[in-house]
């Protein structure tokens, strides 16, 4: 080799050596994570066949194996389209009621001439965002990202799903391309070139399944992706199904939000793409990351949306079915035996109430048809309590299905809420409030049943210091199990059994009410809130209390948050005929404290049933005051009670009871000496056989 062959390979080869160690040149970018957030929209039925069946979304999602799947809750309270996509943006959500106006302004938008466009309307969203009593701001997940987020869409459909893409307050996008459905995948991949985050409006149908395939397909290894089915033009509740590929294995969705597997909520999407693009999730956001795990099974999550589609519908003729069955048995039981027929009506009426909560779990975990759920809650609900009567002796036998009752929703609160959920007064996870524990109606119901439980196990016994040991203890126990934030994370149950716990405890207390005990009890709510606190960070349940109370940036969030509550409330006290059902139940409350020696003269004025009713009453005002259902609370409450007081007035030795002479009048109460009709009543009184 010759001497200038050698010096220019040695030349050329230092050339390499000092190439590779120089830094990249500034137009060489470096790989960052990216996020591509795909709406998927429902496929329309065809006009030549419009009962053919289509593909839905979650089939779509489904067949592609690679992607982790759930559901995710659309929005709080009442559904709309554009506040599905608000909340999307925010990471965060309120009830629609709170809002002003209620409904959002159309999202629309226009191309500004820059490759961007701006979404019309959008101060309007923003003003409206500001009315509601919380930390609302919507365009927070574009805002947030640095260089704004991109939109491509195609040609022929709504482009509603741009408004996720709003990245400031002026309602400007970035970049937008709206095109033809074949190129959809490779404008998306242009517009990652220059940003980190690109939301996509699929096409509809086997274009939309095409295009996600592409989508997936193109994908590079630090990229996020997330399909969401488009929140449809629809009023009824939803839940969107959702598939995710970056996160890990194709599993199950879940995230802290829900607890639940399988479901996630919307407002999950934003804190999951910030901590993917490694950016700091704001304070106000209170949605939490989407997590990988559990089993992948498409079938499950048709089954459960199918079950929480039908579960509204169903609330209120399940209880039409189960009073007009008892009002048939009454009139039985009184054709058959009069007044003691009618007294063991009472009784198996109300007892077949307290059975009703643990049948409504059994028809959760068979999901039967409607019908046959109606009759199966009707004929299993009096077929206990007509078996539970003929075994156990009055009073102790209402302690049965209490005890049962309870004690089942506190297996499942463990178990995750599972048939909880699925129960005709569970918390549907469709309406976006609660995904798990206990909603309005059995945060109301199962504390009444405990102290009622507890009664009977001290009847009999007096006052004691023991007794009101007992209650105090119970009632600590279950508070604890409502309000653990892996189990129930019930703020407002926790109240309303302390409340109820602290009065029942006074009315126990051999020494009568003390100033001192008073303020115990005035104090215990106080202190149950303090130890949910605790409870919650000592097992890290993240719970919405911890994120939205105890993280509070400043005491006028704590103040918007006492302040939606309490117009959240009232908003349902004005709904429909809450009005006139709340002035009954408050009718039914005074009579029975006005006419309480006579209505309960059964248990003689027994110290722990009348605990237990004053703790339940508690209970009952305790959850309207602390609760955004506000009078829900006090109806379902109320209700509880008049079952028991039915199931007290069923006493079967009442009838004799009656039969003798009233103090100071000298003669029975509802009948003559001679058997003869009472005057003016013309309906012959002898007792019965």
């Amino acid at each position: 080799m010759s001497c200038s062959r050698l010096a220019a390979l040695v030349i050329a080869t230092m050339a390499v050596l000092t190439a590779s160690c120089l830094p990249a040149s500034a137009d060489a970018k470096p790989a960052k994570p990216r996020v591509v957030l795909a709406f998927l929209p429902v496929a329309e039925t065809t006009p030549a066949d419009p009962t053919a069946a289509r593909a839905t979304v979650l089939d779509v999602l489904a067949e592609r194996k690679d992607l982790a799947l759930g559901l995710s809750g659309a929005a709080q309270g009442g559904y709309l389209q554009e506040q599905a996509l608000l909340d999307i943006t925010q990471g965060t959500r309120t009830s629609s009621a709170a809002y002003d106006p209620r409904v959002p302004t159309p999202l629309s938008f226009f191309p500004d001439g820059q490759g961007g466009a701006l979404m019309l309307g959008w101060p309007d969203i923003l003003r409206r965002g500001d009315s509601a009593p919380a930390e609302i701001h919507p365009g927070a997940l574009g805002a947030g990202i640095p260089g704004g987020v991109a939109y491509v869409g195609v040609i022929g459909r709504k482009q509603v799903e741009a408004a996720v893409a709003v990245n400031d307050r002026e309602g400007r996008i970035a970049a937008i391309s709206v095109g033809p459905s074949a190129d959809v995948v490779q404008r998306t991949r242009t517009q990652l070139q220059d940003h980190r985050m690109v939301v996509v409006g699929l096409p509809t149908g086997d274009p939309g399944a095409a295009g996600l395939d592409g989508l997936i397909a193109e994908r590079s290894a630090d990229e996020l992706l997330i399909v969401m089915q488009t929140p449809p033009d629809f009023r009824a509740p939803q839940l969107l199904p959702t598939g995710v590929l970056g996160l890990g294995p194709a599993e199950g969705l879940t995230s802290a939000t829900t607890h639940q597997p399988g479901l996630v909520a919307g407002i999950d999407v934003l804190p999951t793409v910030f901590r993917y693009l490694g950016l700091k999730i704001p304070k106000d956001v209170k949605g939490q990351p989407f997590q990988v795990s559990g089993k992948r099974d498409a079938d499950e999550l048709q089954s459960l949306s199918a079950r929480l589609r039908v579960i509204g519908a169903r609330r209120f003729p399940a209880l039409e079915t189960i009073l007009a069955t008892w009002l048939a048995v009454l009139l039985v039981g009184g054709v058959v035996a009069d007044r003691r027929g009618v007294r063991w009506a009472l009784r198996v009426g109300g007892l077949a109430f307290c059975w009703l909560l643990s049948v409504l779990l059994l028809t959760a975990a068979l999901a039967p048809s409607r019908s046959a759920e109606l009759a199966l809650i009707s004929v299993v609900s009096f077929g206990l309590a007509m078996l539970t009567d003929a075994l156990v002796r009055w009073p102790r036998a209402i302690f049965v299905p209490c005890a049962v009752t309870v004690a089942a929703y506190v297996v499942d609160l463990a178990r995750g809420s599972d048939l909880i959920v699925r129960s005709l007064l569970g918390p549907n996870p469709r309406f976006g409030s609660r995904y798990y524990g206990l909603g309005n109606e059995l945060e109301a119901s199962l504390p009444i049943l405990l102290l009622i439980a507890v009664a009977v196990v001290l009847h009999g016994r007096g006052r004691s210091r023991a007794g009101a040991a007992i209650f105090a203890a119970t009632g600590l126990v279950f508070g604890a199990i409502v309000g653990s934030g892996r189990l129930g994370a019930d703020v407002g149950g926790v109240l309303t059994i302390g409340a109820g716990t602290a009065v029942a405890v006074l009315c126990m207390l051999p020494g009568g009410v003390t100033r001192r005990a008073l303020a115990l009890a005035v104090a215990t709510p106080v202190a149950a809130l303090g130890a949910l606190a605790v409870l919650d960070l000592t097992t890290g349940g993240n719970s919405h209390f911890t994120r939205t109370v105890l993280q509070a940036d400043s005491s006028s969030a704590l103040m918007d948050i006492v302040q939606r509550r309490y117009e959240l409330a009232f908003n349902v006290l004005k709904r429909g005929l809450i009005p006139f059902a709340t002035g009954i139940a408050l009718l039914a409350i005074v009579y029975g404290l006005r006419y309480r020696r006579r209505v309960y003269v059964a248990i003689n004025d027994d110290p722990a049933w009348r605990a237990a009713m004053y703790g339940s009453l508690a209970a009952a005002i305790a959850g309207t005051l602390f609760n955004d259902s506000g009078p829900l609370l006090l109806l379902f409450g109320t209700f509880v009670l008049v079952v028991v007081s039915a199931y007290v007035r069923g006493d079967p030795n009442l009838e004799t009871r009656d039969e003798q002479p009233v103090a100071g009048l000298g003669v029975p109460l509802d009948s003559r000496d001679d058997g003869q009709p009472v005057a003016g009543i013309g309906i012959d009184s002898r007792p019965a056989g």
